[in-house]
């Protein structure tokens, strides 16, 4: 029996090539052609395709597969995640306990492991998990994310709406009337947002960009004043007909979000003379934002 040739280098770095190159066979790419492009021998490639994972797997085995959790958590990542310690570990900054503790259990499903704590830093929840295999996934170009999630591309957009996006309208309060209402994301990466128009055009959704903010302007966040280090863009889709086909495609999982954007879904359908006071009714403005007055 021929001893299999082995990769250097962790389990879970051998298990990247592995989902690598069942992902190049699935386009079509010869065993050979893989094994070239991944830099392994070809005994290991013909192993792959059949499906065979890298031995000595154990309980922590990462699954990478395209699937609603990793194509979630990727476009999570890509509005709020941080690259932290040495090319091996996930961080996630979020401004909501519920989306930071969502986004955990995820991570923890995807790595087979028990969910962690988040910690409170400043005014964000974070959370952090170690792993070389989805580090180096996550960290790939948006490109590639994007292309690896295909069918699953609205949990993608899903992730990062709700990592970045918001939901809002338009007062007149001198006339009294409700203008329109807007799904946006707010973010420093024009690249990404430029992906994040394609998606959703495929789906029927077209969208606008503009930008808000520029670098070195000053900013406040929880009381504290700061400079920014980038410019800001906003990508955006606006009318009653595109925000309600986005909440029907893509919506958001964080309950916050969701429900506002049930409200507007729901604006639309109403009189345009009582939206104004439907909306002023139950929402009052704190700070830039309108929130749901509570029961």
């Amino acid at each position: 029996m021929t001893k299999e040739p082995v990769i250097p280098g962790s389990l879970e770095r051998r298990l990247v090539l592995f989902a690598g190159a069942t992902e190049l066979h699935v386009k079509g790419l010869s065993n050979a052609e893989i094994a070239r492009k991944l830099g392994v021998d070809i005994d290991h490639v013909r192993r792959w395709v059949r499906g065979e994972k890298p031995k000595r797997v154990h309980r922590y085995e990462p699954d990478l597969s395209p699937g609603r959790d990793l194509a979630y958590v990727a476009g999570s990542y890509l509005g709020d995640g941080k690259r932290a310690g040495k090319k091996n570990k996930v961080r996630f900054e979020l401004g909501d306990q519920q989306q930071i503790e969502h986004v955990g259990l995820l991570v923890a499903r995807i790595l087979h492991r028990e969910p962690k704590p988040w910690a409170k830093v400043r005014s964000f929840y974070v959370i952090s998990y170690d792993s070389v295999a989805l580090y180096e996934f996550l960290n790939r170009p948006v490109e590639k994310l994007v292309e690896y999630m295909g069918k699953f591309a609205r949990d993608f957009l899903r992730g990062f709406f709700d990592a970045e996006g918001y939901c809002t309208c338009s007062l007149d309060f001198r006339l009294r009337k409700l203008n329109s209402v807007t799904v946006g994301i707010a973010n420093t990466k024009i690249r990404s947002l430029k992906y994040m128009a394609r998606l959703l055009l495929d789906l029927g959704l077209p969208s606008s960009f503009r930008r808000t903010n520029r670098k070195g302007g000053k900013m406040t966040i929880a009381g504290k004043t700061w400079t920014r280090r980038h410019d800001v863009y906003h990508l955006s889709v606006m009318g009653f007909d595109r925000v309600r086909r986005f909440h029907d495609q893509v919506g958001f999982w964080n309950p916050q979000k969701a429900t506002k954007l049930a409200d507007l879904v729901a604006l639309g359908k109403m009189p345009p003379g009582e939206r104004y006071g439907w909306f002023v009714t139950h929402y009052t403005k704190r700070g830039r934002k309108w929130v749901r007055k509570e029961k």
